[in-house]
């Protein structure tokens, strides 16, 4: 299965300018793309079949699995200019976050 052009530029555009996020790519021999997304607390997932088109979500902590996407699109041109938009977005707001460092002290039972 080969990965359309267009989510294998959206990849290598991601790597270069969303450099702290996490992404998984997961081309199915079916056609069907999943395509992952995390900034700082933000998780969204773009998913193109070739047949059915594609979704667009973000994903909360509550957000129940098999649900549908928040937006569909019959092109897979239009589906990832949202895509890059969310991620844009989620990079103006996430840039101040950090997850939060736990340091365990020792306290002297003396």
């Amino acid at each position: 299965m080969k990965t359309p052009q267009h989510i294998q530029d959206l990849v290598a555009e991601m790597v270069h300018l969303h450099s702290s996020a996490q992404l998984e790519l997961d081309p199915l021999p079916s056609g069907v793309c999943f395509l992952w997304v995390t900034i700082g607390r933000r998780n969204f997932v773009l998913e193109h079949d070739p047949k059915a088109g594609t979704g667009v979500s973000e994903n909360f902590p509550g957000t129940p699995p098999f649900v549908g996407h928040d937006e569909a699109f019959t092109s897979l041109e239009d589906a990832v200019s949202r895509f890059k938009s969310l991620l844009r977005e989620a990079e103006r707001t996430e840039a101040d976050y950090s997850p939060a460092a736990f340091v365990l002290n020792e306290k002297s039972t003396n």
